[in-house]
């Protein structure tokens, strides 16, 4: 079985929208990936505000907003479509959207961009809202990437992803455990602001640092 999708992602940095072509394989239950195409689209000072902003808006306002995002990244897939030659190759497209709410401990999760709306857009079946059912169920919801890396990864015993927000997963051996540790580049990014650039490129700023000892000893 061959599965042709789009992936498409927004980050809690606000640093663009992440979409990605990929080929994914199943072949008597052994898994493999190639990344065809994968592109970043920044934002627009606009649309960077009004994601920043939307846990303010008014119940009416925020729901207008979620369609309107999904109207945007419909159009930002048929744009990385027709830049990477792709069409009639995409069999449906998997959208993480961009998170807002999330508040497991009381079973509720929030992703703004609309299904129906990217849907709509493009014309291709649409998987969206990825973490509700985790949550619904009693789950965190985060991190989502886990199953992935069993199927895709499994020569690997322990991952670390330093996003947003750091998490882990390991293959304990009566289950596959992976759970959110701590905020990650979300920190970064903000102290990096604080010196008036937007990110650390190549982790100038942190180079000028030190260790502080005494903190580790104390974590310790």
């Amino acid at each position: 079985m061959v599965y042709r999708v789009i992936g498409i992602m927004s980050g809690s940095s606000l640093d663009g929208l992440d979409i990605v072509f990929t080929e994914i394989t199943e072949n008597s239950g052994v898994w493999a990936l190639e990344i065809v195409a994968a592109d970043c689209y920044a934002y627009s000072p606009d649309w960077k505000a009004r994601l920043q902003n939307a846990v303010s808006l008014p119940a009416l306002d925020y729901q207008l907003l979620h369609v309107d995002y999904g109207h945007f990244l419909g159009k930002a897939v048929n744009r990385f479509i027709e830049e990477k030659g792709l069409q009639y190759q995409v069999a449906f497209i998997a959208s993480h959207g961009h998170t807002t709410f999330h508040v497991p401990q009381k079973q509720m999760t929030a992703q703004l961009g609309d299904g129906a709306a990217l849907a709509a857009q493009t014309g291709l079946p649409v998987i969206s809202d990825l973490r509700a059912l985790d949550v619904a169920f009693g789950g965190q919801g985060a991190p989502i990437v886990p199953i992935g890396e069993k199927l895709l990864l499994s020569e690997y015993d322990l991952f670390l992803n330093l996003g947003g927000i750091a998490n882990i997963s390991f293959n304990d051996p009566e289950n596959y455990i992976a759970f959110d540790v701590c905020p990650a580049n979300r920190v970064l990014n903000a102290l990096a602001q604080q010196a008036g650039r937007e990110y650390d490129a190549g982790g100038a700023l942190a180079a000028t640092g030190s260790l502080h000892y005494e903190f580790f000893e104390k974590v310790e």
